[in-house]
């Protein structure tokens, strides 16, 4: 692990707990890792896993963060929080169906005051689309920026539901 890119993020190591109470009601020992206390948004091990996700893209200069997942992702927030820490601006781009209301994950992404768009789809596929339709987008404000008429950055990093597969960076190129 030593030989990937990794920024620190979590609180680390954390503890591992026994649980008392149920130890003596299963008369076993039951221990649990607390996850929860790596020092980010809940925590968890999505920290863990954006601490190599997002090393890389940072040091290549990636200002700009989107992401999907459903209306109370854990790994949504964690990315939003983990971006912030890093100076990165989150936009989070989530299915509408389920609790959209500001309660969980979507009032630690208020509180984080972060860019969250609901798209009411059932297809990652649909969301993917709507994330390079606002890359494409941006990239369009980057040309004005550079133009003379703003600034604004065009360092773009795209991470998949969940941070699995597919992960890219791009630098858009303009002419």
């Amino acid at each position: 692990m030593q030989d990937f890119p990794r920024i620190p993020l979590a609180v680390l190591s954390t503890p591992i707990q026994k649980l008392e109470n149920i130890s003596r009601l299963l008369n076993t020992n039951v221990y649990i890792k607390r996850d929860d206390l790596t020092g980010i948004g809940l925590g968890g091990n999505k920290v863990r896993k954006l601490e190599f996700l997002l090393a890389d893209t940072k040091r290549k200069g990636t200002e700009v963060v989107f992401t999907t997942g459903g209306a109370q992702s854990n790994h949504a927030m964690l990315t939003a929080a983990c971006a912030k820490k890093l100076g990165m601006e989150p936009i989070l781009i989530l299915k509408k169906r389920g609790v959209t209301e500001r309660k969980g994950n979507q009032l630690l992404e208020y509180l984080m005051d972060t860019d969250v768009r609901f798209m009411d789809a059932d297809s990652y596929d649909d969301i993917y689309a709507e994330m390079d339709r606002v890359g494409k987008a941006f990239a369009g404000l980057v040309k004005m920026a550079r133009e003379g008429q703003f600034k604004l950055t065009d360092n773009v990093l795209y991470l998949y539901s969940g941070g699995a597969g597919g992960l890219f960076a791009i630098d858009i190129e303009l002419d």
